[in-house]
């Protein structure tokens, strides 16, 4: 069926959403304000997905974008919309889960970003595959595992830019391999650049063969930023991107990140946010609503290197972090000695987290939330959860467990962690 719709909003995924006589319907590569011909299948009742077959009257907030890969790669889907427009719609896709699926009516504020919506990515995993020419070294195509290749990637921080070409130069000198689903030696590279503009590399492979130093080395060599080449094992199959923990080919391996005058040492297998400057307004954000401490106990889960716990330390809090990743723990506990700061971190499972005795928990949870932890906080958590999420659907349904157990939800800030995505990072405080 074909039909002439408006779009009126975006979709979690950042696709145009529209309405057709009562039916919903997603339209990849549509805008906020465009009118445009879809066509979708016929039958369905309540929501479609739709092709975009024509812009019939183009959006005043339509841009053309930058990267000659938009449409093809899988990595942005909102460069053809203006940076302002982006941060409309993004305060709107965390108002409405809260509405609809939490039952929660607060204002939520403009959604922040940093001025800057390309040039900013500080990590990235390229998958490799091997191709009929050579390997393959890009960025999956929407929906899919094909590779597409582009070295020019507009939201990439620019020196690391550089690294694909020599990579996929190196490998076909040294007759290196790439995965083809089954077999091949290379699999992933994953790089983060610190602000400092260190370069930490982690080749991820099926298995240690001797050429990988040769390739880290020639990385090394040939990309001045890069002071160090790890590798992580893995030969299994399946879609996770590192192995289990990594071993260094060349170099350092670590690289020193900063957040808010605090130093952290950074490992292959570290979660660090890929936005270093909008990480630290979302950090200055909670440590504000936080404020000091005067030496009462705050538990900070899924607490990483520390990040979170140590600003916190530093405001006075007695603080305990804890981190299902035993190398981060390890690394956390470095950290708080670089920073002459004193917090205990321990390795397990922050959904299980002893909450006695708190005056305070943070959290910042993986995409999925943290349901059985939001459903014991509400039971017994303390007077304040300040609580950071990645996903505004199942931040709604835990704030939902939250209210419903006696808290409230007293402000709300969204953060332009992912300029040009679909994401969305939020800060949400409740108070008993």
């Amino acid at each position: 069926m074909q039909a002439e719709v408006e779009i009126t909003g975006l979709g979690q995924a950042g696709e145009g959403v529209g309405r057709h006589e009562g039916l919903v319907l997603f339209v990849p590569g549509a805008v906020p304000g465009d009118r445009c011909l879809v066509a979708w299948e016929p039958g369905r009742r309540r929501m479609a997905w739709a092709e975009l077959v024509r812009l019939t009257q183009p959006s005043p907030d339509r841009e053309t974008p930058p990267c000659p890969a938009f449409g093809r790669c899988g990595g942005c889907q909102l460069q053809a919309i203006g940076y302002g427009a982006e941060l409309r719609e993004k305060r709107r896709t965390v108002q409405d889960p809260l509405r609809r699926i939490g039952h929660l009516d607060i204002a939520v504020p403009a959604c922040l970003g940093q001025g800057e919506a390309y040039g900013y990515r500080a990590k990235v995993s390229w998958p490799i595959r091997q191709g009929p020419a050579g390997p393959l070294i890009g960025l999956f195509a929407a929906g899919s595992h094909e590779v597409v290749e582009e070295d020019t990637c507009a939201v990439l921080a620019p020196a690391l830019r550089l690294l694909p070409g020599v990579l996929r130069s190196a490998m076909r000198d040294l007759a290196v391999s790439a995965w083809d689903g089954r077999q091949g030696l290379m699999r992933h590279a994953v790089a983060r650049r610190a602000r400092t503009g260190e370069i930490l590399v982690t080749l991820v492979a099926t298995d240690r063969d001797a050429r990988l130093r040769l390739l880290a080395q020639r990385l090394m060599d040939e990309v001045a930023d890069v002071a160090g080449v790890a590798l992580s094992l893995h030969g299994g199959q399946g879609n996770r991107i590192l192995g289990r923990g990594a071993e260094l080919l060349a170099g350092a391996g670590e690289i020193e990140e900063r957040i808010l005058g605090l130093r952290f040492r950074v490992g292959p297998t570290s979660f660090f946010q890929v936005h270093p400057a909008a990480a630290e307004a979302l950090f200055g954000t909670v440590t504000a609503w936080a404020g000091d401490g005067e030496g009462r106990a705050a538990l900070d889960l899924y607490t990483g290197v520390g990040v979170l716990a140590l600003l916190l330390a530093r405001q006075g809090y007695r603080v305990r972090g804890v981190e299902y990743d035993g190398e981060a723990v390890e690394l956390a506990r470095r950290n708080a000695g670089l920073n002459g700061l004193s917090a205990d971190f321990t390795a397990g499972d922050a959904q299980e987290a002893s909450l006695a005795g708190q005056a305070l928990v943070t959290l910042d949870p993986p995409r999925g939330g943290a349901p059985r932890l939001a459903a014991r906080l509400a039971q017994d958590g303390p007077e304040r959860v300040i609580y950071v999420s990645c996903d505004p659907a199942t931040l709604a349904r835990d704030a939902a467990a939250l209210v419903s157990g006696g808290y409230r939800l007293a402000r709300v800030q969204p953060f332009d962690l992912f300029p040009r995505t679909a994401h969305v990072e939020t800060v949400a405080e409740f108070v008993r």
